[in-house]
């Protein structure tokens, strides 16, 4: 159900709706693969979920937990079938901050799948939000490692399996990065913003490729909950049909390199295209400049 709010567009998602579904037969992913990072557990699971049920032919999970990423992976097959799809999960336990290992999942995917079509990094560290004097600078550095070191060692091994042209990759980030003054978040704002910018460099680089940076809602995830009194009134399932949405349909290509929140309606996000395109909208910069 959509509420309404003085957000970019008119009508703010709180849950998937059928322009975004991945039921929609016209955001079919037959045939295509997905690397999902963070794929054993919360949004990282659900992306898989919606790619499975669009009728993706590949999935390959990544995840630091063997436990999360098997019963992930039965899960999705299981939902596949249930939809009549015939989706083939594979995974690799992988800490993306390990240079060798991220290249080994990359290699036992594209020696399984042949290519990677779709690239979901969304693997992620919130750390304990305090106040900049108070924070611990081993828990906050890490933050920066797994945020942008991680995700950029991620995004640099998908780009050296030579990606056919029209593959996608979406950078899962957070409103966090540009928002304003959230009390404790700075490592995780700041981490975030760091990685959209890289991954609008990234766009600049590969105009082959369609490349997008989202926030994907605030959900109830094992992360949100470290957060605390941080609400989450988005359905997990929101990130997922959004994320078929962006590498489904030739509308999506209209806003590439760009910074989109999934609640946004898409519809009404195609109307302020010819705003968005004037103004260059929707990247990070400095207002007012």
């Amino acid at each position: 159900m959509a509420t309404y709010n003085t957000t970019f567009v008119y009508t703010y998602h709180h849950s998937p709706y059928d322009s975004i579904s991945e039921t929609n037969p016209s955001l079919s992913c037959e045939g295509k693969t997905a690397f999902i990072t963070g794929g054993g557990r919360g949004i990282g699971r659900a992306i898989a979920k919606s790619f499975a049920v669009a009728g993706a032919s590949g999935i390959f999970l990544v995840g630091r937990t063997k436990a999360d990423l098997q019963k992930a992976a039965e899960e999705i097959t299981k939902l596949a079938a249930t939809s009549n799809k015939t989706t083939t999960v594979q995974y690799s336990e992988c800490d993306i901050t390990d240079a060798q290992a991220v290249a080994a999942a990359f290699k036992k995917a594209t020696d399984f799948f042949g290519h990677i079509d779709v690239l979901i990094q969304n693997a992620g560290y919130l750390d304990d939000h305090r106040p900049v004097v108070d924070s611990n600078l081993k828990d906050y550095w890490k933050t920066f490692e797994v945020n942008v070191k991680g995700g950029v060692t991620v995004i640099q091994e998908f780009l050296k399996t030579s990606p056919l042209a029209g593959s996608t990759i979406i950078n899962i980030s957070s409103g966090a990065g540009h928002l304003p003054y959230i009390p404790g978040y700075s490592a995780y704002s700041a981490s975030k913003l760091a990685l959209a910018k890289i991954v609008e460099y990234v766009h600049h680089e590969n105009p082959h490729l369609r490349v997008f940076n989202i926030n994907p809602g605030a959900i109830a995830t094992e992360m949100q909950a470290k957060a605390g009194d941080v609400a989450a009134p988005d359905d997990i399932e929101l990130a997922g049909s959004f994320s078929v949405w962006l590498a489904a349909s030739k509308d999506a290509d209209a806003f590439k390199g760009r910074f989109l929140w999934s609640n946004w309606d898409v519809s009404e996000l195609k109307e302020k295209l010819n705003e968005i395109v004037s103004q260059n909208l929707l990247i990070n910069g400095l207002i007012g400049l």
